[in-house]
């Protein structure tokens, strides 16, 4: 009976510190935008993967209100290649972040600053849980910030920010 309290008590807590863990990583993204360190922003984002998701997104938006136009179909790929690189850095990140409508309305990032003279009202997140072992999803004024377990801390690996729903 000991020997199964010895194994039970220390799994029970990897449990518990895997359960607690993203949600710690995201106050420590939160933390880091607020201070505006983008070399600890840079620590919880994977941007190669974030890239692909951005692109893919941007081109959903466009591709059927633009298949007709040819000059699309020549310049467009760069146009969403141009876009996509402003915003997969820390401070690209930080500028989603603090207004999520940035893409959606295709406003320009015209002065990267992480802070804005006021904080981040952080309290706007609507929800945030596991939706599988590896992977979590925080969703905050319309922006889904979907992280998954590297094996060595969670990344964000996926910014869903509703472009497919959004008007053009």
């Amino acid at each position: 009976m000991r020997l199964i309290r010895w194994i039970a008590l220390p799994c029970f807590f990897l449990v518990l510190i895997y359960g607690v863990s993203p949600y710690f990583s995201f106050w420590r993204l939160t933390k880091a935008l607020r201070s505006g360190d983008s070399a600890a922003v840079s620590s919880h984002v994977d941007f190669s993967a974030v890239r692909v998701s951005l692109k893919k997104q941007l081109v959903m938006r466009f591709a059927s209100a633009t298949a007709s136009h040819k000059r699309w179909a020549n310049l467009g790929p760069t146009l969403i290649d141009a876009i996509v690189d402003a915003y997969a850095t820390p401070d690209g990140i930080a500028a989603l972040l603090s207004n999520p409508g940035a893409l959606k309305n295709l406003q320009t990032p015209r002065h990267f600053r992480f802070s804005s003279g006021k904080p981040e009202d952080w309290s706007k997140v609507k929800y945030a849980f596991f939706t599988g072992p590896r992977s979590f999803v925080v969703e905050r004024e319309g922006i889904k910030l979907k992280f998954r377990f590297t094996g060595v801390g969670w990344l964000i690996n996926d910014l869903d920010l509703g472009l497919a729903e959004a008007k053009h």
